[in-house]
């Protein structure tokens, strides 16, 4: 008997996936501008950096999600008999995955990376930067094992014949190493999302210059969010184990992992757009005295 297509999330992993990393890009351009010709600033731009090179990651992961989708990945496979999957197919699953994996948590991982050193930038006491930098180094190590795994954890090699077999590390240790790490950092966006609002009210500002701050870094609420969604997309694609890995949940996964870190990466280039918006009203305030 042929296996059935059930619900699908392919038409939503295409939308999401093309539209969210050029809205990414248009926002990081407009953090360059501000940053290197509106503020004319000389230094600091190593954030500006990571930030780019977590925008090309994503893009990749992007990239592989939607070949990926094209073998099934993103739609439920009703009840049947048996599937059947060719060798060369499996394959390339795999193959995809794994880089998926690779390039997909280590996007994720720089795009903290930009948002932590944003972070401590804003805070003013040494302790809070210092804690910050621990943190940062030690999310940045765990996310960094847990693409090595990801990407070693299953893959082909020569066995002498001409043929290649599979190989595996210890699938429930990859598993449940790579869930416990996906939480962590879950968890840790959530903390790091309020970090902002409780800095922020303690300086001497305006209330309303604190609300406008606070209301402009609010969106890394949002990428936090989409990081609950990528783990309990993950724990539906694994867990239990020993089943067969479900390929929508997989789909889910790769699609709120983009979303994850083009929110994130929207969320750090936000604060840096304040001078373009006092142009703006500058200049509308202008058109408006210069009105016949």
């Amino acid at each position: 008997m042929e296996h059935k297509k059930g619900k699908t999330i392919v038409p939503t992993m295409w939308g999401t996936m093309i539209l969210f990393p050029v809205l990414a890009l248009v926002f990081i351009v407009l953090r360059l501008y501000c940053r290197r010709w509106l503020k004319k600033a000389k230094t600091g731009y190593l954030d500006d950096y990571v930030l780019i090179f977590s925008w090309i990651l994503m893009v990749i992961t992007a990239i592989i999600g939607l070949m990926l989708a094209k073998h099934g990945v993103g739609t439920a496979i009703m009840e049947g008999d048996h599937i059947t999957v060719e060798p060369e197919v499996m394959h390339a699953l795999l193959f995809w995955t794994a880089n998926l994996l690779l390039f997909g948590i280590n996007a994720i991982a720089f795009s903290k990376v930009s948002w932590f050193i944003t972070l401590i930038r804003l805070v003013t006491t040494r302790w809070q930067k210092i804690l910050l930098w621990i943190l940062m180094l030690f999310s940045t190590a765990a996310l960094f094992t847990a693409s090595t795994f990801g990407y070693y954890q299953c893959h082909f090699e020569p066995d002498g014949s001409g043929s290649k077999r599979k190989r595996c590390l210890n699938n429930r240790f990859a598993i449940i190493f790579s869930f416990v790490i996906a939480i962590y950092s879950s968890l840790l966006e959530f903390a790091l999302a309020a970090v902002p609002a409780c800095v922020v009210w303690q300086l001497p500002l305006k209330r309303a210059t604190k609300i406008g701050i606070i209301c402009a870094t609010s969106m890394a609420f949002v990428s936090a969010m989409m990081g609950g969604l990528r783990t309990k997309a993950y724990y539906d694609h694994l867990f239990p184990l020993g089943k067969l890995p479900e390929m929508y949940s997989l789909g889910c996964v790769i699609m709120f992992a983009v979303l994850e870190v083009c929110t994130t990466i929207i969320a750090a280039c936000i604060p840096f757009l304040r001078p373009l918006v006092k142009k703006m009203a500058k200049s509308n305030d202008e058109e408006d005295l210069s009105w016949p």
